[in-house]
């Protein structure tokens, strides 16, 4: 993985490595993205373990990142194994401390449901 900042490798270290509960968010996280917005932390963590199976198995290669101050916009290929699911995506990530606050994504979501 090329050197990005330390708060989203450990979100993508966490997406990759399957271990979703110790994502570095802020209690009122916002998410948003082709979906929509999920805000707070409580409700986007329901949502993403009532999917957990669809999220697990991801590959994420870094292509680019940006860095301003507390924002970063991260560039990635992802891959995931268990759903087949391949997908370019682009995130901006505002850091609040050692958590990210906010994420605005923003990928091609084909024919892809998510369970709210």
């Amino acid at each position: 993985m090329k050197t990005i900042n330390p708060i989203v490798k450990k979100w993508i270290e966490c997406w990759s490595n399957g271990n979703i509960e110790d994502l570095p968010i802020t209690e009122d996280f916002s998410h948003t993205s082709p979906f929509g917005t999920i805000t707070p932390k409580s409700k986007y963590m329901d949502i993403v373990l009532k999917n957990r199976e669809d999220f697990l198995d991801n590959t994420l290669t870094v292509i680019k990142q940006i860095e301003e101050g507390n924002n970063v916009c991260v560039q990635f290929e992802q891959k995931n194994a268990n759903t087949g699911l391949e997908m370019s995506v682009c995130e901006w990530y505002s850091i609040e401390g050692n958590l990210i606050k906010e994420i605005r994504s923003y990928y091609n979501i084909g024919n892809a449901v998510i369970k709210g």
